[in-house]
């Protein structure tokens, strides 16, 4: 019983093998009439048995051909590549992870802001009672811009590619727009793009007495360097302690490193570094964004900022990225037509405070 069940098994298992090989036939014969190409090397036999061979650690004969000459057979060498294009790193500047970030349905987007606060006064029982000051209030706008890419390929790359192109594309477009706004949020001037927080203009003087819509700065001392840590002391003690709770440090990476050189006078380092690895590192125990886009530390920069910056800067977002595929408007090639509209606008100028290097 169990040789004629084993019997049928092989009757059966010669006859699928035979359907496939018929199959198999067929598709080469069609991919024949059809003049489509394999893949490199495979259609020759002989070289694809002896490359096979080579892989399996058999003897095979090349016959003074060589892998790196395309014309002494390199080209019949099957190719293997990447699952992914890789792409230079960019550096992003973090400055919408720190603001305020707000949606809105129309550019015309005002920020109602009162820049003084109600007066009152201590009166006696039967003292008569004047009229005391209101609030006064003024209203912010963020200053508006278009974002705008429109990168063309060619339909045969789309269809022939063996990767994501059109992924890659919006992938590539996205880090630029948060390239280009990251810098805006830092030094836009204003026109046709958001108006950063760097182009506002600063004065020595402290809250109490300096005009609204200007920065305060703290000189470094050092011409031309940061050499002490006393005008960063300065720097965080020239913030009112309502927005000390929330603060952050910004700079660049260069000027981070000279912050991680700072000890205070028994010699400890003012630096701490996060507890895990990608948290951010602390100064004086605040935290410290490293945005590319601050200025370096030279004469009359302004490297450092210290501030609690959802009270200091917000982000209005228009309209998100978006992507209209366009295969007719500019032949041969499709175009990737890619838009974002964003705004920008310092608003509560005491909640920052900038150091200024001496020139």
């Amino acid at each position: 019983m169990a040789d004629k069940i084993l019997d049928e098994i092989n009757t059966l298992a010669t006859a699928v093998t035979s359907r496939f090989d018929d199959i198999e036939g067929k598709m080469k014969a069609l991919e024949k009439a059809g003049n489509r190409p394999t893949i490199d090397g495979a259609e020759n036999p002989e070289l694809k048995s002896a490359f096979n061979a080579f892989l399996r650690g058999n003897q095979a004969e090349f016959k003074a051909m060589s892998a790196t000459g395309t014309d002494e057979g390199g080209v019949t060498i099957p190719k293997q590549m990447a699952a992914s294009i890789r792409a230079r790193v960019q550096e992003i500047s973090p400055f919408r992870s720190v603001a305020e970030v707000v949606t809105v349905s129309t550019p015309d987007y005002r920020i109602p802001f009162a820049t003084t606060g109600a007066d009152a006064v201590w009166v006696g029982e039967k003292d008569a009672r004047p009229e005391t000051s209101a609030p006064k209030i003024i209203e912010l706008t963020p200053s508006f811009g278009e974002q705008y890419a429109s990168p063309f390929v060619t339909p045969t790359l789309l269809e022939d590619s063996a990767y994501d192109i059109e992924g890659f594309l919006v992938n590539q477009v996205a880090i630029k727009f948060a390239q280009m706004e990251g810098a805006a949020f830092l030094n836009g001037t204003g026109i046709n793009q958001p108006k950063g927080i760097l182009t506002v203009a600063t004065a020595a003087t402290a809250d109490n007495t300096r005009a609204f819509g200007t920065l305060q700065h703290v000189t470094s001392g050092a011409a031309s360097n940061l050499t002490s840590v006393d005008p960063l002391r300065k720097l965080v003690y020239s913030l009112k302690a309502e927005f000390r709770a929330n603060a952050k440090w910004i700079a660049n990476r260069d000027t981070i490193g000279t912050l991680m050189s700072f000890k205070d006078s028994t010699g400890r380092y003012l630096w701490q570094d996060g507890l895990e690895a990608g948290q951010p590192g602390r100064f004086m125990g605040y935290e410290v964004v490293e945005m590319e886009d601050m200025p370096n530390i030279a004469a009359g920069a302004t490297p450092i900022m210290f501030g609690d910056f959802r009270r200091g800067y917000t982000i209005a977002d228009r309209v998100g990225i978006s992507m209209q595929y366009n295969p007719y408007a500019f032949a041969p090639y499709v175009a990737y037509q890619t838009r974002a509209r964003v705004g920008g606008t310092p608003t509560d100028t005491d909640a920052v405070k900038i150091l200024k290097i001496a020139a």
